[in-house]
């Protein structure tokens, strides 16, 4: 990542003292990687060909940072692994840097990057404002929130929560228990995994988009705004499924359990496959 770029990093022994301030050249486009397990990350972006950070330690914690005109890094190294204290980290990158993030326990919070972000925490809360070109968040335990337009969007969770409010060319979310809300503007193709978590969608389709939605228990409500040109195609192996879009009714399944629905709503369009296992579905238009 840096190149032929020579990294120096500088210790920051902080027995006694807990803050830590740096800066050092970085390129618009360079790349970050910023490593902090417990505490808080927050990084903005600006348009300034500087990385700047500062933030808090855990007493005895140590702050490593270094890097070249291309690229650089950070993280902070515990006194004790087994116990380790929080720190607090406050970021300023160049708007179109590219952005990796890992933590375990630590919340994300990014802000007014326009460049590509890849988010990692074990546990903490991810939330992130602005429309990075490229986006992946992923958590095991933690929710992760996103307000913005990211052309390319993916974000996985376990137990998490996932939350989008926006718009995207490309996006796809997945959790096993967590829930799914989608709330925003116009989507060409969409993709919604769930395993026990519940899928709620609204939003603009475009004509010629593709949308997938996927649950094994969990009830699926997708909204559409009125006129909105669709064609979908419903299947629930032992869950029932409610169209408010248009007068067609779902038959019985097959082998006579579930229910299944194709319809086309004003002329068709849009590509809608729906499948649940026992979860309910529901398809309507928006409030």
């Amino acid at each position: 990542m840096m190149g032929a770029a020579a990294i120096l990093f500088v210790s920051s022994p902080l027995v006694a003292q807990k803050k830590v301030e740096r800066k050092i050249p970085l390129g618009m486009e360079g790349a970050v990687r910023i490593v902090n397990m417990v505490g808080s990350i927050v990084v903005h972006g600006w348009n300034k060909d500087t990385l700047m950070v500062r933030g808090t330690l855990g007493a005895g914690d140590q702050f490593f940072m270094g890097g070249g005109y291309t690229g650089a890094k950070m993280f902070v190294e515990s006194a004790n692994d087994r116990d380790p204290k929080p720190a607090r980290l406050e970021v300023w990158v160049p708007a179109r840097a590219r952005v990796w993030v890992k933590t375990a326990t630590a919340s994300i919070d990014v802000s007014d990057v326009t460049g590509g972000l890849d988010l990692y925490t074990v546990s903490g809360p991810i939330d992130v404002t602005g429309n990075p070109h490229e986006l992946n968040a992923e958590a095991i335990d933690g929710d992760i929130h996103i307000t913005g337009s990211p052309p390319w969007v993916r974000a996985k969770s376990a137990s998490g929560t996932i939350v989008f409010q926006g718009a995207s060319s490309d996006a796809a979310f997945s959790t096993v228990s967590g829930a799914v809300k989608v709330d925003g503007g116009v989507f060409e193709r969409t993709k919604i995994e769930t395993v026990t978590g519940n899928i709620n969608f609204s939003g603009q389709l475009d004509r010629s988009g593709a949308f997938d939605f996927d649950t094994h228990s969990g009830s699926i409500d997708i909204a559409i705004p009125e006129k909105t040109p669709a064609s979908f195609s419903v299947v629930t192996i032992a869950g029932g499924i409610t169209n408010n879009l248009s007068k067609t009714g779902p038959i019985p399944g097959r082998f006579g359990r579930g229910a299944e629905l194709t319809t086309d709503v004003s002329g068709g369009g849009a590509k809608v496959s729906v499948r649940a296992f026992k979860g309910q579905v529901t398809i309507r238009r928006t409030k």
